[in-house]
């Protein structure tokens, strides 16, 4: 007991789990999928009440195409922080891929909310916006998904172009 409260004190735990963390990171990048889901449970259960953790874990789970697993997660993480940008994202994906366009929209908005200008999200919006009929604002979307894309020198952009002259043609009386 008293060894537990002095780790607690010198940030051992929050040292490990940070540790966990890292090497869960470095995992996924290496595309080591189950070594990342490895490393970042055990940062999520060295510190549980860390969002940061939990939605990590649900994106490589989502990534892996463990869903339920994956939404779990992202829940956990939202319950401790509602603004976290990856567990927003990873659910407004669930959400899109079960095509519960409005639930994605919310979620996607809270993202970017909490993360502006990330092109991901305003790609995600804008393809949201286009599944609930509203092209106009679909449009509005793609164009700041293309222009951050164009930003980062990413070969996404061009497919954002594809999709903006799909919803000019949608919106343009005939």
């Amino acid at each position: 007991m008293i060894r537990a409260r002095l780790a607690s004190r010198l940030g051992i735990g929050r040292y490990r789990a940070d540790e966990h963390y890292r090497a869960g990171c470095a995992a996924f990048v290496s595309r080591d999928i189950n070594a990342a889901i490895d490393q970042l449970r055990q940062a999520a259960d060295l510190l549980p009440g860390h969002a940061e953790y939990h939605a990590a874990l649900g994106f490589v789970l989502l990534n892996d195409q463990r869903r339920d697993e994956a939404k779990t997660a992202f829940e956990r993480a939202l319950s401790l922080n509602p603004l976290d940008m990856l567990a927003n994202y990873g659910q407004g994906m669930i959400a899109y891929r079960d095509k519960q366009w409005r639930a994605a929209l919310a979620h996607f908005e809270s993202a970017l909310a909490a993360q502006p200008k990330r092109a991901e999200t305003q790609y995600y919006l804008a393809m949201a916006q286009h599944r609930l009929g509203r092209n106009d604002l679909a449009l509005g979307w793609m164009r700041e998904a293309a222009a951050s894309f164009a930003n980062a020198d990413d070969r996404r952009q061009s497919h954002c172009q594809a999709w903006i002259s799909q919803f000019q043609k949608l919106i343009e009386p005939a």
